[in-house]
């Protein structure tokens, strides 16, 4: 009974947070696309084939976007070489093995377009980045490690990010990334659930102390 009431209260409390530690719980690296409301394009404006190298990088964008139980997208400024090598080493080390890859805003845009993620697309502006992962055990965890690491470097902004099926804005991930974890969201839900059984607890144990009091009186 009492399993019960906490998953039902964790369900009410958690909302769309619990499923999209869910979802990006039990993602698992494969070759799944993005599911779109139609076939992406094959042809340019001007009526003619993508080249392979635009076809390869819309291929590897929706890769990594479906299959990433979550993705950090940044917009950066004037970063030199090196400094893109550096923030890569910190990301894998630190980050639970991060990538960093540098894509062109208008090809995500594009690889975005009819999926239920389209909305993300707005937050692609300028020179972008974006931070994934070909897995991980606490996609939550991850992503606060990542954060901490890309806010080192003042020539990144970190723009919003898809958790799951949670697609975050710029005002949406401050608070998000504070959130506990499931694990600590679960003991505090079950500490508010048990305060009142162990409030009666106590209050029974003092009432035959008091009757016998009150019993004593009486016998006096």
């Amino acid at each position: 009974m009492l399993a019960l009431t906490i998953q039902q209260t964790l369900r009410s409390f958690c909302g769309p947070l619990a499923r999209g530690l869910a979802s990006a719980a039990t993602s698992q690296p494969s070759a799944q696309k993005l599911e779109r409301t139609r076939a992406p394009k094959t042809l340019t404006t001007y009526k003619k084939p993508f080249t392979p190298r635009k076809q390869y990088l819309f291929n590897e964008y929706d890769t990594q976007l479906a299959n990433s139980p979550a993705v950090i997208v940044l917009q950066h400024y004037n970063l030199s070489g090196a400094e893109l090598q550096e923030l890569r080493r910190s990301l894998k080390q630190t980050a639970q093995n991060a990538h960093l890859m540098v894509v062109r805003a208008k090809m995500m845009r594009a690889v975005l377009r009819d999926t239920r993620y389209a909305n993300l697309s707005s937050v692609f502006t300028g020179p972008s980045a974006v931070v994934y992962w070909d897995s991980t055990a606490d996609g939550l965890a991850a992503m606060k490690l990542a954060i901490a690491a890309v806010q080192k470097q003042k020539k990144l902004i970190v723009m919003g990010a898809k958790f799951g099926d949670l697609l975050l804005n710029q005002k949406m991930m401050h608070g998000f990334v504070n959130l506990p974890s499931i694990d600590q969201l679960r003991a505090q839900v079950l500490g508010v659930v048990q305060a009142p059984a162990q409030q009666l607890t106590a209050v029974l144990a003092r009432t035959p102390q008091r009757l016998v009091g009150v019993l004593a009186q009486m016998s006096d």
